[in-house]
């Protein structure tokens, strides 16, 4: 390279180092350096809020440096703001403000599945199969409506007003209701009922400040039925409040037996043991779990297990072992911080590894794991040092999560591509829901959901309109094997009876083809 190549090159470099680090103003007078009074981040912050060129948002500016130092934790120390908190609290604390409706939006159009007892809807009259047209005189109809904008219009303070316009089948011009919001109760027990002369099942879909009351009053109930044993299904129930898992684990363990402990760098070690007041200590019990069934599940679950009292059945949990305190902030907003870990009363710690700092790996980890098990692939090394005994001498693992006594694979046995697309594009319960709606008054003859149950069953005629339906959706018609034939008017049977007379009866029907649930049955014999 020439002489006069190399001092072009040299210019062009000094001018590019001129860019990047030489535009900047040194102040004549002044102090322009961090006096050390104070946090960095503050200063910061500060710094930007009064000289920055632009007018900067300053509270999402905060909320994101605050996640963005959190996330250098672990994968469960958050930030959440004022809005977010007051989210997740209407679902833990039972009950969120509002009408009373449970909806979906079909082809654009809000229309109301069922109305909640006790609530504004039901007691005004509002029925399933009614379409939601305007709320406060504005159309709410459309491609743009969504989950959350129905969410914002319909919710609000108990004892607000709140007009509503509905379109019902039938009848020609728009019915108007003038409601008044008001509590409307949240059931993390989904339903309970027995599956036969002796067996109870309750499903368990969060741990709520009201979940243990549920809980009981549900136990209670089924032992008063008969029930002599019982399938407790806790799969994908992503936890909630401890001290529900603690008193829920309760009613199941004898007296002074260990349900779980925590332990922190500034907190020590904190046991928790049962007390003599369980109302289920003696019968057989069986554990539903699964991949994403997580923190106060795997309490109960590892409780159980660890002092074989339990038989644990279904698939590895996911793993969620860090305990977090909330920390409110002026705003309203909080953070939750790791302060221990639970372990299961073995020791096992219920924490899966994770790398600090690097919380999508941690989620993406989950998602590689959940399509390995579709594919039977999801294995555990067993270490000697993850070798724990349960109360009887048994082994039981650790690693994360809480290992089934039984595992069931992810597919018992595989569905046809045809019948997995019906299920994934919803095209079975879209058919079952116009039908319904379009035959409610020959559904009259049905004096409640049980006689609905007793007596009603799904005709091929009816099937094959269902088929003939999802055709019109461009899904290519093809033959069904005779156990999914059975299965889909089982099915469909389900999802009439939810869209009748609600969830109470659509479990009765739904659980005959359960396959995880009709895998455990037998093992309640062994």
């Amino acid at each position: 390279m020439n002489s006069k190549a190399r001092t072009v090159i040299l210019v062009l470099l000094s001018i590019v180092l001129g860019v990047m680090i030489g535009l900047f103003v040194i102040p004549s007078g002044g102090s322009n350096s961090f006096s050390g009074k104070g946090s960095k981040i503050d200063y910061i912050l500060s710094l930007i809020d009064s000289q920055y060129v632009d007018k900067v948002d300053m509270d999402s500016l905060q909320d994101e440096a605050i996640r963005s130092f959190l996330a250098d934790l672990d994968p469960h120390s958050v930030y959440m703001t004022a809005e977010e908190i007051k989210k997740e609290n209407e679902l833990l604390q039972g009950n969120f403000d509002g009408i009373g409706i449970q909806f979906r939006i079909i082809e654009d159009t809000i229309v109301v599945v069922q109305t909640i007892n006790p609530g504004p809807s039901q007691r005004a009259g509002i029925m399933a199969g009614d379409r939601i047209t305007k709320v406060d005189g504005k159309n709410v109809t459309g491609k743009e409506i969504t989950n959350e904008k129905v969410f914002k219009l319909l919710r609000g303070k108990s004892g607000t007003k709140v007009s509503v316009a509905v379109k019902r089948p039938g009848i020609s011009k728009e019915i108007n209701y003038n409601l008044t919001r008001a509590a409307i109760p949240i059931h993390s027990v989904d339903y309970s009922g027995m599956i036969d002369a002796n067996t109870g099942y309750i499903k368990l879909s969060q741990f709520t400040a009201k979940s243990h009351q549920e809980v009981h009053s549900a136990l209670a109930r089924l032992k008063k039925q008969g029930a002599t044993q019982l399938l407790f299904d806790l799969r994908g129930n992503g936890g909630g409040y401890l001290d529900q898992a603690i008193d829920i684990a309760d009613e199941f363990l004898p007296k002074d037996d260990l349900i779980v402990f925590t332990n922190g760098r500034y907190r020590g070690r904190n046991d928790y043991f049962a007390t003599s007041k369980g109302l289920f200590e003696d019968g057989k019990v069986i554990v539903l779990i699964d991949e994403v069934a997580a923190s106060a599940s795997e309490i109960v679950s590892g409780a159980l297990q660890d002092n074989d009292r339990a038989m644990i059945i279904g698939r590895r949990t996911f793993g969620k072992g860090l305990v977090q305190e909330q920390k409110s902030l002026p705003d309203g907003s909080a953070i939750r911080l790791t302060v221990a870990r639970y372990y299961t009363p073995s020791g096992r710690c219920i924490q899966r590894p994770y790398i600090s700092g690097d919380p999508e790996k941690y989620y993406t980890d989950f998602i590689e794991r959940y399509a390995n098990m579709e594919k039977h692939t999801d294995t555990i090394s067993h270490a000697d040092s993850l070798k724990y005994k349960t109360k009887k001498g048994r082994t039981v693992y650790g690693g994360g999560g809480i290992e089934p006594d039984v595992e069931l694979p992810y597919y018992v046995y595989k569905k046809s591509d045809y019948y997995s697309t019906l299920l994934q594009k919803g095209l079975i319960y879209k058919y079952c829901f116009d039908y319904v709606d379009k035959n409610r008054e020959s559904f009259k003859q049905y004096k409640d959901g049980q006689d609905f149950l007793n007596r009603y069953s799904i005709g091929e005629n009816v099937l094959q309109k269902m088929l003939n339906f999802a055709s019109e959706q461009k899904i290519d018609k093809r033959p069904l094997s005779s156990a999914e034939n059975k299965e889909i008017k089982q099915l469909m049977k389900a999802y009439m009876a939810q869209n009748l007379y609600g969830d109470e009866y659509f479990y009765p029907s739904f659980l005959l083809i359960d396959e995880d649930v009709q895998k455990a049955l037998p093992y309640f014999k062994k």
